[in-house]
């Protein structure tokens, strides 16, 4: 089975209606905990006229799940046919019969290759019919309620091919949500680190508090890490952002040295950009030796252990919430309560989703992908300053930890 197959969707009104139902009554509520979703009226109005042309509904990502429960209950209520993009693993990896379910639900698969130009066209087909189209403009979960990841082409091209078929503008719609815990959550986040720990054969004093618990945790999986592809990283006491950065540039400079055949055309100059340009490079090479892939697998390792807020002095619970729900994707495997935490994670207390509309960034036809991405990263980081600061309005200061990550 391809991973990078395009299928074309076949929406159902019906079943997506009906799954519309179970989301706002129980999946959000019950599985996300999201008690509340605030949308003020001036922005829902906004959000409406904006899908009165043709629209791409461009929100941010920092959670996996509830992210999508989300893109549902927007969809719903503003764009029930939208095309809506999501990963390939998730469209094509779990079977027919899901995959026929997916389709119904107007999933479309986020392929890479030759077939990526079908789906781009079908979204475009899509804005044509005034249906609109969702996708993620980071393209995979940022893992910060904080903060934007880097932004791609995906949404700029959907909206050129609609503008296309059209003959007029389209129109990126800017989303962001702030998930905020209406309590103090360092109970919950203490029990899962508990669980977390003894999966991984790590222990922490419990009185160090949820974040340096959490530091202890990234510690010992960068030093895992490292030991398998004999990476320098250097002691502890030099501190985690510098060992990580270390172990990076080495990894990097190994692939470099050591595998020069497989080397990416593009291959940026930011370490991290490097790193990712490397992974999906080996993932186009389905005969690359074991030799080369091990150390792929090291280095996506690391891509998966950036830390939050080096900045800050400081970071929230829900960073911590959010890092420790990555700990539990990315690393525990075997048991079922570790698959259903893939699929389904369950957030440890109750929270409110914050949400906030831009100002529409217009794409009349090819366009300076840079120049574009660039205004819609700066509408989302407005969106989302608004919408953190109604969660301080709301709920006052969330609840704040040491960071044991700082630079």
């Amino acid at each position: 089975m391809s991973l990078d197959r395009f299928h074309t969707p076949n929406p159902r009104p019906a079943l997506m209606r009906a799954l519309g139902w179970v989301n706002g009554h129980v999946v959000l509520p019950h599985v996300s905990r999201v008690k509340s979703i605030r949308l003020p009226a001036e922005d829902e109005a906004r959000l409406r006229e904006a899908t009165r042309a043709p629209f791409v509904l461009c929100p941010n990502h920092p959670e996996l799940f509830t992210d999508w429960m989300l893109d549902k209950y927007l969809c719903d209520r503003h764009a029930p046919l939208a095309a809506s993009w999501a990963d390939t693993a998730t469209v094509n990896g779990m079977g027919r019969a899901m995959r026929a379910f997916w389709l119904a639900n107007g999933l479309v698969a986020a392929v890479h290759g030759p077939e990526l130009e079908l789906a781009l066209s079908y979204s475009g087909q899509c804005l044509a019919r005034g249906h609109g189209a969702l996708i993620h403009p980071e393209g995979e979960v940022n893992w910060d309620n904080e903060a934007l990841g880097t932004l791609r082409a995906g949404a700029v091209r959907i909206a050129e091919q609609g503008a296309a078929q059209l003959g007029r503008a389209a129109s990126l719609i800017p989303l962001a949500w702030f998930l905020r815990f209406r309590v103090d959550a360092t109970r919950g986040l203490q029990r899962e680190l508990d669980y977390v720990e003894a999966r991984l054969r790590v222990h922490t004093a419990r009185l160090a508090g949820p974040a340096q618990r959490l530091g202890a945790l990234y510690e010992t999986l960068l030093e895992r890490s490292a030991d398998e592809f004999a990476l320098e990283i250097g002691p502890r006491s030099d501190g985690f952002v510098t060992r990580y950065r270390r172990g990076l540039a080495h990894g990097l400079a190994r692939l470099h040295e050591e595998w020069p055949e497989y080397r990416p055309e593009e291959l940026p100059a930011e370490a991290a950009a490097a790193a990712r340009a490397w992974r999906s490079a080996a993932r186009r090479l389905p005969d690359a030796p074991p030799q080369f892939r091990r150390p792929i697998q090291v280095i996506d390792r690391f891509l998966r252990l950036v830390p939050a807020a080096v900045d800050q002095p400081t970071m929230t619970q829900e960073q911590v919430h959010e890092r420790i729900k990555r700990l539990r994707v990315d690393w525990l495997r075997g048991a079922l309560r570790d698959s259903l935490a893939r699929s389904v994670p369950r957030a440890v207390a109750p929270r409110d989703v914050f949400l906030r509309v831009a100002e529409p960034v217009t794409v009349a036809g090819p366009s300076d992908h840079s120049s574009v991405l660039a205004s819609l990263r700066s509408q989302m980081l407005a969106a989302l300053a608004r919408a953190r600061q109604d969660g301080l309005d709301a709920l006052g200061p969330t609840v704040r930890y040491a960071n044991p990550f700082v630079a």
